[in-house]
């Protein structure tokens, strides 16, 4: 991947375009989430899972993102797909993500800050415009819930009662996955973050009709 974070009116990653702009090379999946709910480092920490990706060291330290920005996620070894491309639109986008909603992508991935109750109504509302637009359906999403590693993180039941996932998971059957995760743990020590990499890797096998195949395009035995 090049280049880096974009500015205002800056560039995205690894292209000339405009940061707002929705057009250029396909993406695989959106990463969104209010401002604060932890997308840049998760882009970061997703790229080290595998570790085969070049660029710059992680960092737990990041800055807003003004715009958006591409992460080249690479996948594990006899994956039938190399890598998944996630493109991270900035909570400052927010009235601008409908922008994305129609494009070509596989999937959304919508980050939630677990340790930030003040928030959870307004990223609940953001979820449910997400699984509601027809022009998202039936894609699939998964809702991260991050910062796990702190101690002030809601439980999972009070999560649960906020947010309403049991009713959601009914209403969207196998269209709704949800993870919870910290970003600043290692990969090692956090196997939700490969477990994210390797549904965003099946989503993408199975729409490019490779699922069950290996690396080389063989057929699974």
């Amino acid at each position: 991947m090049s280049g880096g974070p974009s500015k205002n009116g800056g560039m995205c990653c690894g292209g000339n375009l405009p940061a707002n702009s929705p057009t250029g090379d396909a993406d695989d999946f959106l990463l969104i989430g209010l401002q604060g709910s932890g997308k840049t480092l998760l882009g970061q920490r997703l790229r080290t899972v595998y570790g085969r990706c070049p660029g710059p060291p992680f960092r737990v330290v990041t800055t807003e993102t003004h715009g958006c920005q591409d992460f080249r996620v690479p996948t594990a070894r006899g994956c039938p797909v190399r890598d998944v491309k996630i493109r991270e639109c900035g909570g400052s986008m927010q009235p601008l993500w409908r922008n994305w909603y129609s494009r070509p992508i596989r999937g959304v991935v919508f980050a939630l800050d677990a340790s930030d109750a003040a928030a959870l109504a307004g990223a609940a509302v953001e979820l449910y415009e997400v699984l509601q637009r027809p022009d998202l359906s039936p894609k699939p999403v998964c809702l991260v819930l991050t910062k796990a590693d702190l101690p002030v993180t809601l439980s999972r039941a009070e999560l649960d009662l906020t947010l309403g996932l049991a009713e959601l998971e009914r209403l969207y059957p196998g269209r709704l996955r949800v993870a919870e995760l910290s970003s600043v743990l290692p990969p090692e020590e956090c196997p939700a973050l490969g477990a994210l990499v390797d549904w965003m890797a099946g989503v993408k096998a199975r729409d490019l009709g490779l699922e069950g195949r290996d690396a080389a395009g063989r057929q699974k035995r």
